[in-house]
C-alpha cells in the first residue's frame, strides 16, 4: 500500500476517519443522513439474524458491515437445536444449507480410556454443524428479501454519536440516524468502543484448527470432546468430505516454532486410529489455522439507545459452543423488550448459567491438578449413573434450562460424589492427606465462584464500566 505523504487518497480518508473516531467527530456526506428504525453494526451471524428479526417486526433496519469477507473465519460452527428452532422462526431453512450436517450431541472420552460417554441432545432433537460463510450466505439472501432492511456491505464506522453513526465506503463519509444503534460487530466493537466499555478480553487459550479431508470418527453426528492432553480435543464432522479437529492448547505451552512436534507428541495419541495419518500430514504441512480464545464477561448490554449483542456484549472459552446461541437469544429478546433496561436485566438473568458453564466445564476439563481430576471422574460417574444425570447436563449446556438453582444442585452433587470418593480412597490407602488437600482445594474454588459472581454482579451495577 502506498504511503499517504505520496498521495493514496484511500488510506488518507482512512486516517481520517480514525482521528475523527478518536474525536469523536462524525465524518459528514453532502446529503441528507437517512434514517432509520434501528441501524445495526456488524453482519456476522448475529448481526445479520438481528436485521431479519426487526424486519419481521416490522422495524426499517440498516445493516452495515465493514468486511463482508469477515464470515469466512473459522468460528461458530457447532449450532444447538435451539438456535435450529431460532433460524427457523426468521425463515431459515436450516435442511437445505450446503455443506451441513445434524449434531446430534456430544460424546465425551475420559483421559483413563474407558468406555466413551455419549451425550445426545433430548427428545432426539438436532443441533446443526456447518460452515458460518455457509451460514451467513443463508442469511443475507433472506435479507435481499426484505423490504425494510438496507444491507450496507465496506461500510466502515467511523464515529457513533446520539442517533447518528457516522462511517466510510469506497472513501467517501455518510452518516446515518436511528432511533436505536445495535452493536453486533464482534470481540472489538466499535459501538462498545464508543460507549467507553472496556475492549480488553483475557486470552485463556489457543485453538488450533486442523482440517481434514478423509478419516471417520467413532460415533458419526456427535461432536467428540477427546480429554488426556495438555488441552481437550473437540472434533466433528463438518461435511461429508471434511472433519474439523479443534485442539486447545494452554498459553504456557504455546511455542509456535516447535508447532509440530509438540501436537504430533501430546495430541496425536487422544485421536482415533482413523484420523492420525491425516493429522500429522496436516502438522508436517503447516495447514494448520489458529484462533485465539479469549474471555470477556457480560458486564453491559450498554444504553437505551446504543446496545450491545452477541459477542460485542461478552464472549467465553468456545468449547461449550454457546455463542450463537447466547446471541441469536440476544436478538430476539432485544425485539420483543423494546426497552434497553428490561432487556438488559432478562438477559442477565438469562446468561449466567450458560457462562458459569462455559467457564467452569473448560476448566474442569482442562486443567490437571488433583481437585479438577476429581471432579472430572465424578462427572464421568454420575453420567454413567442414569440418563437423568446426562439430560439434565444436557438441558443446561445446551441453554434449554437456565436455573441457577439447577446447576447448583449439579454442582453440589457433584462435589459430593468427589470428595465421598476420595474418603473413600484415604481411608483405603491412608492418604488422609490428599483427600484434604482435595477437599480444601474445592472449598477454595466454591470461593472463587462465589466471589466472581459477586465481582460480576457489582460491575454490572456500574454499567460495565469497570471489571
Amino acid at each position: 500500500m502506498r504511503d499517504t505523504v505520496r498521495g493514496d487518497p484511500l488510506r488518507a480518508a482512512a486516517d481520517n476517519d480514525a482521528a475523527a473516531f478518536a474525536g469523536g467527530r462524525i465524518p459528514m456526506s453532502g446529503g441528507a443522513s437517512r434514517h432509520y428504525d434501528v441501524v445495526i453494526v456488524g453482519g456476522g451471524p448475529v448481526g445479520s439474524f438481528c436485521a431479519l428479526a426487526y424486519a419481521r417486526s416490522g422495524a426499517r433496519v440498516a445493516l452495515l458491515e465493514a468486511d463482508p469477507r469477515a464470515s469466512r473465519r473459522l468460528g461458530g460452527e457447532w449450532l444447538y437445536p435451539s438456535s435450529v428452532r431460532m433460524l427457523r422462526d426468521v425463515g431459515i431453512d436450516v435442511d437445505m444449507l450446503p455443506r451441513s450436517t445434524g449434531g446430534k450431541g456430544f460424546v465425551v472420552f475420559p483421559e483413563d480410556g474407558s468406555q466413551p460417554i455419549e451425550l445426545p441432545y433430548m427428545d432426539g432433537s438436532r443441533g446443526l454443524v456447518c460452515e458460518q460463510a455457509t451460514l451467513v450466505s443463508s442469511l443475507r439472501e433472506a435479507i435481499e428479501n426484505e423490504t425494510d432492511v438496507e444491507y450496507i456491505p465496506g461500510a466502515r464506522v467511523t464515529g457513533i454519536e446520539n442517533e447518528r453513526v457516522g462511517y466510510t465506503r469506497d472513501g467517501a463519509g455518510h452518516t446515518l440516524t436511528a432511533t436505536r444503534i445495535v452493536g453486533a460487530d464482534g470481540r472489538a466493537s466499535v459501538v462498545r468502543q464508543s460507549l467507553g466499555l472496556p475492549t480488553n478480553p483475557m486470552p485463556c487459550s489457543r485453538m488450533l484448527v486442523v482440517t481434514l479431508s478423509e478419516g471417520s470418527l467413532p460415533l458419526e453426528g456427535y461432536g467428540h470432546v477427546f480429554l488426556g492432553g495438555p488441552g481437550p480435543v473437540f472434533s466433528y464432522r463438518l461435511a461429508e468430505d471434511c472433519v474439523r479437529v479443534l485442539l486447545d492448547v494452554p498459553l504456557d505451552l504455546w511455542t509456535p516454532g516447535a508447532r509440530a512436534g509438540f501436537l504430533s507428541e501430546s495430541y496425536v495419541g487422544l485421536l482415533p486410529e482413523a484420523l492420525r495419518s491425516g493429522f500429522i500430514e496436516m502438522l508436517r504441512a503447516d495447514r494448520v489455522d489458529v484462533v485465539a480464545n479469549q474471555l470477556g464477561p457480560r458486564v453491559s448490554y450498554g444504553s437505551q439507545r446504543h446496545v450491545l449483542i452477541g459477542d460485542a456484549a461478552g464472549h467465553y472459552h468456545p468449547m461449550t459452543a454457546v455463542g450463537l446461541t447466547l446471541g441469536f437469544s440476544d436478538a430476539l429478546e432485544l425485539v420483543e423488550c423494546g426497552d434497553s433496561r428490561d432487556f438488559a436485566t432478562r438477559r442477565f438473568r438469562a446468561t449466567q448459567v450458560p457462562e458459569l458453564l462455559a467457564m467452569g466445564l473448560y476448566e474442569i476439563f482442562a486443567d490437571h491438578r488433583a481437585e479438577a481430576v476429581a471432579l472430572r471422574q465424578a462427572i464421568y460417574r454420575g453420567w454413567r449413573e442414569s440418563s437423568a444425570n446426562r439430560d439434565r447436563t444436557m438441558r443446561l449446556l445446551a441453554c434449554e434450562d437456565r436455573s441457577m438453582a439447577r446447576l447448583g444442585i449439579v454442582f453440589g452433587s457433584t462435589a459430593v460424589r468427589a470428595l465421598v470418593a476420595e474418603s473413600a480412597r484415604s481411608h483405603k490407602r491412608r492418604a488422609n492427606r490428599q483427600a484434604s488437600n482435595v477437599f480444601r482445594a474445592l472449598t477454595v474454588r466454591l470461593w472463587w465462584l462465589l466471589r466472581g459472581r459477586r465481582l460480576l454482579r457489582k460491575a454490572r451495577r456500574a454499567g460495565g464500566k469497570e471489571y
